[in-house]
């Protein structure tokens, strides 16, 4: 089904509303992988050590869109603290992704392909 449209600002106008859709889309799918993917990482085996959570709980999302425009972003909080090691969180977190940490590591770069992929699908029914 297409539409017509009978000026630049109402075709403009829907363009808007499907990127600002897509994006939305996008990035909500990936929050959701990357909550996912963090959580593969507590199910390795870890002995005794009590599980802090804190990484798990860590993916978060922003979204800002205006006119010809919208941005979205998927992160790892690092703001808090990692009492336990002494050490940055985003350096106790780049360990956990690189396997250097008692769990499965790898998740930030699944994620990242989750994320294209997410990208393909959100606009690839869009904007065909």
């Amino acid at each position: 089904m297409s539409k017509t449209f009978k000026s630049w600002g109402a075709l403009k106008s829907a363009l808007q509303k499907e990127l600002y859709s897509a994006m939305e889309e996008t990035i909500d799918k990936s929050l959701e992988d990357a909550r996912e993917n963090v959580g593969e990482f507590y199910n390795s085996p870890s002995g005794t050590y009590q599980r802090t959570g804190q990484l798990a709980s860590s993916p978060e999302s922003s979204f800002s869109g205006g006119g010809d425009s919208a941005m979205g972003e998927i992160s790892l909080n690092t703001s808090k603290q990692y009492n336990p090691s002494g050490r940055e969180t985003l350096t106790i977190y780049g360990y956990a992704n690189a396997g250097g940490l008692l769990g499965n590591g790898g998740f930030w770069e699944k994620t990242i392909a989750d994320v294209d992929k997410n990208i393909q699908d959100a606009f690839g029914k869009r904007f065909k």
